[in-house]
């Protein structure tokens, strides 16, 4: 578990499944997505690699609780990843709408990086679309630098990149 002033991020649950297929069904949440909004089996099959993740692949995404009502707001964290034939890592984030504009998505993904770091990561990635200008700006005062742009899953992306 880790603990922000404002949030807990800890591994996935399975009494974290209603709310996580319902947020992965919901248009608004999965806006920015190559899915989309999910449908139930698509959202039961992603609720159970997030579960997993960290038992497969030594990382993952984390379930973000706002502190101050208890509610999963989210997810934050790291997914293996491939870029340009080479494994590595990419940071995350999606919160409920009604989660926005508060500072959580930077909050949670600086004690991600925080811990990435320790971890011994030395390069993350990240990718949003063109036209998400707050994601962009997110990842800018977590101090990554926009490279080129790509294809993931058939969706037009910008790449980011953070080094230590």
């Amino acid at each position: 578990m880790i603990h922000t002033p404002r949030l807990l991020l800890r591994q996935f649950e399975r009494p974290d499944q209603p709310i996580m297929t319902a947020l992965l069904g919901d248009a608004e949440f999965m806006a920015y997505s190559p899915s989309g909004a999910m449908t139930t089996a698509q959202a039961e099959l992603r609720f159970e690699q997030l579960l997993n993740a960290y038992t497969l692949h030594g990382t993952g995404k984390l379930a973000v609780i706002e502190k101050s009502t208890g509610q999963l707001i989210g997810y934050c964290g790291l997914e293996a990843f491939e870029y340009q034939g080479e494994p590595c890592v990419e940071l995350g984030y999606r919160l409920a709408r009604s989660a926005r504009g508060n500072g959580y998505a930077t909050e949670a993904s600086q004690v991600v990086l925080e811990s990435a770091k320790k971890a011994g990561y030395s390069r993350i990635l990240a990718l949003t679309e063109h036209d998400n200008v707050r994601s962009k700006h997110i990842l800018a005062r977590l101090g990554f630098v926009a490279r080129e742009t790509g294809i993931f899953d058939g969706m037009q992306v910008q790449f980011f990149e953070k080094r230590w």
